[in-house]
């Protein structure tokens, strides 16, 4: 006799072009994806990649959502954290959601809601932060350590011994040479392509190779 065996229930947070990813991401984990959930009322009930757009986030914080399962996103970092936030105070969970292809090393440590996609590897040593995104072939080499709320977009190397402060994005393809770089600031912002050769300072915008300094951001 073959026995089902039942996949918890999860639900998206954000309609835009990368929910399909994480959803995707959060079905390869052993999850079912119930619908989405947007920033307003506009979409509710539109039926998007064959899951129902359910109503606001509004909404749904009127409701108890005591140990239901979210995954965000939305790749801005700040959203993501207050969001995250705001349902764990209500109870829910934000589960973390890794790939069966990702590497993590047994030394290593994983904070809850971190999303770790397609082909990463963690190195040894190294912590990543709650509510931190490491997207696809990316490297977070050892002894590094990566703050709540970053993004590290695909193909990018965060090389040895390198602080990721909280909020950081990364672009895509983006290269940190092992010794370095002690830290990147919080709320920093490294170009695509960039390679960086010495610290970032706290939301700081660099790009280029080497990567230099282009403006600050208002936080």
């Amino acid at each position: 006799t073959r026995v089902e065996i039942m996949k918890p229930d999860i639900y998206i947070i954000g309609v835009g072009p990368y929910s399909i990813v994480i959803a995707e991401l959060a079905e390869s984990c052993g999850y079912q994806v119930k619908g989405y959930y947007h920033y307003n009322n506009e979409r509710n009930n539109e039926v998007y990649f064959g899951k129902k757009i359910i109503s606001s986030t509004n909404e749904l914080f009127n409701n108890d959502i005591t140990s239901m399962n979210f995954a965000l996103s939305m790749g801005n970092n700040d959203i993501r954290l207050t969001l995250a936030s705001q349902l764990r105070e209500k109870g829910a969970m934000v589960p973390s959601l890794i790939h069966p292809s990702v590497e993590v090393s047994a030394s290593a440590t994983v904070g809850e809601g971190v999303i770790l996609k397609r082909n990463v590897s963690i190195q040894a040593v190294t912590s990543i932060g709650k509510d931190t995104i490491v997207a696809d072939n990316s490297v977070v080499c050892h002894h590094s350590d990566v703050d709540m709320g970053c993004f590290i977009a695909s193909g990018s190397i965060v090389g040895a011994y390198t602080h990721l402060e909280k909020k950081v994005f990364i672009g895509q393809g983006v290269t940190i040479p092992s010794g370095k770089v002690k830290s990147i600031g919080e709320g920093a912002f490294v170009g695509a392509g960039s390679v960086v050769i010495k610290d970032v300072a706290k939301h700081e915008v660099v790009i280029g190779n080497p990567a230099k300094h282009l403006r600050f951001i208002e936080p």
